[in-house]
């Protein structure tokens, strides 16, 4: 079981390594301060450009706020997609490990009944909604689990006290679902249910999650709250008149929206000021190639996108006020974060999802983002949704798991400023078992063996800009349906599976260029071999099955 007392707080800080749960922050500081409360925000395939204090035309001022207080994490890493990058949240280490070396259930019989391939969030890791529970929080969780559809594999079964999940991921407005024929599967604790057509995702598990913070308040332990938004993802849909909000601001088109994005994502900092920008999406078409028709939908879809993400900032608005209005405003940690980079595919033409497109819903232009329609905003949208990097969701390009991130919290946080240091979902296990002064179990938990955590503690970086996450020596790896990347300091490899019998390994020195526009694996074969090596080891490591 989880440590909990001071006396187990001091010996995780003292801990170093790569494999260590604890950080360093001071005993001094650990005696004197109580406990936060946490709550851990992630947004479903938002990209790096879609908040305003990234450069987005956006406005989400509640977001804004709370980074501007406290820290931009601008080198912060998910995986390629959504239940990968939660399975590394939840378990602290890599996904293939945890039990999502790919989406669901593998169809691949290489990867049936191997360890890493159940498709749910294993039993060789322990979860983190369980080391909080034992440390003596409230465990809370509201929207997208994604690692288990039963509830043996269930947030309940996996330490959250209280919960509603979305099962089949994303669906927003009414009761339909996103992924097939019928109503849109939730789970109320350990009840199935589905969902009346007054039903907005953002909007409920916004007030849902309130709700089981209030009921929690009087025995005044501290609260880990898990807010697991499905906005923006896909099927693109939002309340009228939040869509009406953005009526005629993009028609003039993605390629003008990318780059204004770009000049305004320059000015902040975000890209350097000598960049070229990255090329029109290969193989589709020019705006101004569009009909006027065609024109008027795709800019329908970017307004309900905006929607989705406004809508998002609004009720995180919400969750702040309540915060402030109990008084735990100012003694809440918030960690806020994307899943992965956006989603630049339409899934929505292709069958089976196609036949129930056809069959659910009305895309005409005017009932474009009711809850019954269903349109997804396409490669050329998401160019802008990522524009300071390469490529999107379900890639090892930055595009698609290189995600905005920010940190809050007082006295945990050195407000005000950006943080370059390299970090990844892997790393919030350990920073928030640091916060609640616990540890991760060694060898064993409830009985069973575990495995120990990649991660590190992030908060020494958090108060210091200046000190490392990760050593310079250490590497992380990626690999999602053939998709691979690997990283070691400022070098990368990236294998694109889209290239088929084609791909081979690009190299890339992210110092010189983030937007992964210059492939050095010919100008340095040394380096290549080196990293060819690591992936080699990191496929072993975690008993990649691709």
């Amino acid at each position: 079981m989880v440590a909990c007392c001071l006396a187990a707080f001091v010996a995780s800080c003292q801990q170093t390594g790569e494999q260590s749960a604890g950080g360093d922050p001071s005993t001094e500081f650990a005696a004197e301060t109580p406990r936060p409360n946490i709550l851990l925000i992630v947004a479903d395939d938002l990209g790096y450009a879609d908040l305003s204090i990234f450069g987005s035309e956006i406005p989400t001022p509640n977001i804004d706020s709370l980074a501007r207080k406290g820290v931009l994490l601008t080198n912060f890493y998910a995986n390629m997609a959504c239940s990968p990058t939660r399975a590394m949240l939840m378990s602290g280490t890599d996904s293939h490990l945890a039990g999502l070396g790919v989406m669901g259930r593998p169809s691949n019989p290489v990867q049936q009944g191997e360890p890493g391939y159940e498709g749910y969030l294993n039993f060789r890791v322990a979860s983190l909604a369980n080391l909080m529970k034992d440390a003596g929080y409230h465990t809370y969780m509201a929207g997208k689990w994604h690692l288990g559809d039963t509830v043996e594999t269930g947030p309940r079964a996996r330490g959250f006290e209280k919960s509603f999940i979305s099962i089949d991921g994303a669906s927003h407005l009414g009761g339909l679902s996103w992924n097939g024929p019928g109503l849109a599967p939730y789970r109320d604790g350990d009840e199935l249910v589905t969902v009346g057509e007054d039903f907005y995702t953002t909007r409920f598990y916004t007030n849902r999650m309130i709700d089981y913070i209030e009921s929690g308040r009087e025995d005044e332990k501290p609260f880990f709250a898990y807010l697991a938004y499905t906005a923006p993802h896909w099927p693109l849909q939002a309340p009228r008149e939040s869509i009406e909000k953005f009526s005629g601001q993009y028609d003039d088109g993605y390629e003008a929206l990318y780059r204004r994005r770009f000049e305004k994502m320059k000015a902040l900092g975000f890209i350097p000021e000598d960049a070229p920008g990255l090329p029109p999406v290969a193989g589709q078409p020019a705006w101004n190639d569009l009909t006027e028709k065609q024109q008027r939908i795709e800019s329908r879809k970017m307004e309900i996108y905006a929607a989705m993400v406004s809508d998002l900032d609004s009720y995180i608005g919400k969750v702040i006020d309540y915060l402030k209005s109990t008084g735990e405003f100012d003694n809440t940690f918030i960690f806020f974060m994307s899943d992965n980079g956006p989603e630049a595919q339409r899934r929505d033409l292709a069958a089976p999802l196609s036949d129930w497109v056809a069959e659910c819903c009305d895309n005409s232009y005017e009932n474009l983002g009711n809850g019954d329609s269903y349109v997804m905003y396409g490669p050329n949208w998401a160019r802008a949704s990522s524009t300071a990097f390469y490529r999107a969701k379900g890639t090892g390009f930055e595009g698609g798991i290189h995600v905005p991130a920010f940190a809050y919290h007082p006295g945990h946080v050195e407000g005000g400023g950006r943080n370059d240091q390299f970090s990844t979902v892997m790393d919030l296990l350990p920073t928030l078992l640091d916060l609640a002064g616990a540890e991760h179990p060694q060898e064993t938990y409830e009985g069973r063996p575990i495995l120990p955590v990649k991660g590190r503690s992030m908060l020494p970086a958090l108060k210091n800009a200046e000190t490392p996450v990760h050593d310079a020596s250490g590497y992380v790896g990626w690999e999602l349906f053939g998709h691979r990347a690997i990283r070691q300091g400022e070098w990368k490899l990236v294998w694109d599976a889209a290239e088929g019998d084609d791909a081979t390994w690009a190299l890339f020195n992210l110092a010189d260029d983030p937007q992964e526009q210059s492939d050095l694996s010919e100008a340095e074969p040394q380096r290549l071999k080196a990293l060819i090596s690591l992936w080699k080891q990191y496929h072993a490591e975690n008993g990649l099955q691709p």
